[in-house]
């Protein structure tokens, strides 16, 4: 099997040299894309992250264990941005 694919290859080379050329670029264009496409997501995402309020509120304990007193559930979450007891924390 392996003899037919050689002389195969040896016989079209002149042919299949476009096709390496093509093959080549498009796989250099579908990594690039696939890189932006997880920038983008990941840009979206931490936009998305940084409208939680979680942070500011006077409930956040700040504690990895319990990160919300009233609301501990969705502390953190995308569910926490109409999160109900949100209260601005008072600077002294």
């Amino acid at each position: 099997m392996l003899p037919i694919i050689t002389r195969f290859l040896e016989d079209y080379y002149v042919y299949l040299k476009p096709l390496y050329f093509v093959g080549a670029w498009l796989l250099l264009f579908l990594l690039v894309a696939s890189i932006l496409r997880g920038v983008r997501d990941a840009v979206k995402r931490s936009q998305a992250m940084h409208e939680i309020p979680c942070t500011n509120c006077q409930y956040f304990t700040n504690d990895y264990r319990l990160k919300c007193t009233i609301q501990p559930n969705i502390a953190n979450t995308e569910l926490a941005k109409d999160c109900p007891d949100f209260m601005v924390e008072e600077s002294w």
